[in-house]
């Protein structure tokens, strides 16, 4: 058996600080691996990090978006490492009962972090996750990682004390479906909302969302009530009060 099928391809975001990376990667890993059988979509891996051509060794967690095994597919990948002149990254090991508490933690740090971000004026400043989508990321892996391990909707929505309508929901939803519902609306607007809230503690939201409508002519998708939520959720978060 030639070495192209000796490997199976893996397609993963990786898991940041301040969130899940929308770039999709590509690792790999041979046959003989402890997890060659294992991994599987919506699997919690270690890995290293890469940022488009640049590896690096710093250890990094993936999320498995897909896992390729056909011998044309693997074959294709693995010629793309002659040709563009660096290896595919490996997958070092699959995490059994990931640590999602851990993981919203580092997400409740890096929010307060980059209030400092936004007060410094620093333009680089990352991608925040709502808590909320972190919860529901955490019932899908859990659902998809009991269904793997062959139990049926019925013992899984006991489990987990859900409903198997919605343990049906989350078994059928693709990670690309997943993740649009998971998309925050409001997102890219965050940074301007906060530097409102940081340049007058005691502004009001319906100026702010007056401001943003007429800066971003209109665009802001969502109603007033949902956006005056999502302000006073900001302002929570990042400890600015009213004074």
């Amino acid at each position: 058996m030639g070495s192209e099928v000796d490997y199976k391809i893996v397609q993963g975001h990786y898991l940041l600080g301040g969130g899940q990376e929308a770039n999709k990667y590509e690792f790999k890993i041979y046959r003989g691996h402890p997890d060659f059988e294992r991994i599987t979509v919506d699997s919690v891996c270690w890995t290293f990090y890469q940022a488009e051509d640049i590896l690096t060794p710093i250890p990094a967690i993936i999320r498995v978006k897909g896992v390729f095994s056909e011998r044309n597919i693997v074959r294709v990948k693995l010629a793309k490492e002659q040709q563009r002149g660096y290896p595919i990254l490996p997958i070092v090991k699959v995490i059994d009962d990931f640590d999602f508490e851990l993981l919203e933690y580092m997400f409740a740090v890096h929010n307060r972090f980059q209030s400092d971000l936004s007060r410094l004026g620093y333009d680089g400043a990352a991608k925040d996750l709502d808590p909320r989508n972190l919860k529901r990321a955490r019932i899908q892996h859990e659902i998809h990682r009991l269904s793997h391990d062959g139990k049926g909707t019925r013992t899984i929505a006991e489990i987990m004390g859900i409903s198997r309508n919605t343990v049906k929901k989350y078994l059928q939803l693709t990670t690309k479906e997943f993740l649009s519902e998971t998309n925050d609306p409001l997102q890219e607007y965050q940074r301007d909302i906060i530097e409102h809230l940081y340049a007058d503690h005691r502004v009001s939201i319906r100026h702010i969302y007056n401001e943003l409508q007429e800066k971003y002519d209109n665009n802001i998708k969502v109603g007033y009530r949902q956006f005056a939520r999502y302000v006073k959720n900001l302002r929570e978060k990042h400890k600015i009060e009213r004074n």
